[in-house]
């Protein structure tokens, strides 16, 4: 839950979701909603709103002139694998890529939220506790953890078929059965992952009431920060770590599996689609932030 990265993370995700008509109106506003995102969880004070501001409008520049030519390195490698034949290795690698890009992110924002994080008063640090939580709660009711496996695996299958369905267009029966028996196969590992939301959120908790409470060194702040980044996707623990790694193993087969089943055409949609994101990403990489 590290505030700006984790806004711009659900902002990217947003905007490639909704289309690339929405990619450049978006983006140039993605400060602005970054912004809007951590004040519902903080509820900033005329002097934090100003920090946040100026520190989100350099950040979003940075980004822009750095990060989104790497992104359509990334779409072109993701072109290639859309048209051509896919391995599990390719999946894992792609992966390990997007990792890499957050922790990008993460270094780049880390002096910020060093700066920010001192001046959060115990009724902030509370409220987004309490934000988590209700999120935490509609995450729980959408992958419906309370109904189990079978219905957590129904869970995942609707928004798997969602998913594919935006990069490659419409499946047919016949294709809907079988993501569904793929699914039906795999542990949806839905509880898995919610436990580890649950893991980061009281790491990220007990960093910000230790920062808030004893008034740290900002170079320790910014270790700290650091620190959490390094175990943010992945269990300190072993025998979660080796969970976590045949989990994410077991998706990387199961997106292998949902490419063997595309059609030519759907293949062209997918590769259709990044062409888009592809032209929309470089056009605003060389364009001058706005302001």
């Amino acid at each position: 839950m590290r505030l700006p990265i984790r806004s711009l993370l659900l902002i990217l995700a947003v905007l490639l979701l909704a289309g690339c008509s929405a990619v450049r109106l978006g983006y140039g506003n993605a400060d602005s909603l970054a912004r809007w995102w951590i004040d519902q969880y903080l509820d900033l004070a005329p002097e934090q709103d100003v920090l946040v501001r100026e520190r989100l409008g350099r950040y979003f520049a940075w980004h822009r002139k750095t990060q989104l030519a790497d992104y359509v390195t990334l779409m072109r490698q993701g072109q290639k694998l859309a048209t051509a034949q896919t391995t599990v290795a390719d999946a894992l690698s792609l992966g390990d890529e997007l990792i890499r890009r957050g922790r990008i992110l993460a270094e780049q924002a880390t002096p910020d939220i060093a700066d920010l994080l001192p001046t959060l008063t115990p009724a902030q640090v509370e409220r987004m506790a309490a934000r988590q939580a209700e999120k935490n709660a509609d995450y729980a009711k959408e992958a419906r953890l309370a109904e189990g496996e079978a219905g957590q695996r129904k869970a995942r299958y609707k928004r798997l078929l969602e998913r594919a369905e935006y990069w490659f267009g419409d499946f047919s029966n016949e294709q809907e059965a079988a993501l569904r028996r793929m699914v039906d196969a795999q542990d949806p590992g839905s509880q898995f992952w919610y436990e580890e939301r649950l893991r980061r959120q009281r790491d990220w908790l007990s960093l910000v009431r230790q920062v808030q409470r004893e008034r740290l060194p900002r170079e320790r702040v910014i270790q700290m920060l650091r620190d959490y980044a390094a175990r943010f996707d992945q269990p300190t623990e072993p025998a979660r770590l080796a969970q976590a790694i045949t989990l994410r193993r077991a998706s990387a087969e199961l997106a292998v599996a949902i490419h063997a089943l595309m059609t030519p055409a759907q293949r062209e949609h997918a590769r259709s689609k990044l062409d888009d994101l592809i032209h929309d990403f470089t056009e605003l990489s060389r364009e001058t932030a706005p302001g």
